[in-house]
């Protein structure tokens, strides 16, 4: 009986940090995308992200990007 009670906990624990990202997750994704912004593609390094992004600005008619940690690599957001 102490065994199911632990994993039962341990599901519980689970079950809300999946529930909690979830709900942090979806506002943001909605305000981005609402501003205006759209992901383009992820780097390696944040170096290699900015110079993407200055290159979209100068090449292209881009107002604004943001290189943002999206694990494991950073995500280029751009907005016209």
């Amino acid at each position: 009986m102490r065994q199911k009670a632990a994993r039962f906990g341990v599901t519980l624990a689970v079950a809300g940090t999946l529930a909690a990202g979830a709900l942090a997750a979806a506002p943001a994704g909605a305000t981005t995308t609402a501003a205006g912004w759209v992901p383009y593609q992820a780097y390696r390094t944040l170096t290699n992200c900015v110079k993407a992004g200055t290159a979209k600005l100068v090449m292209e008619n881009y107002k604004e990007y943001e290189c943002r940690w999206d694990s494991p690599y950073y995500m280029l957001w751009l907005r016209k």
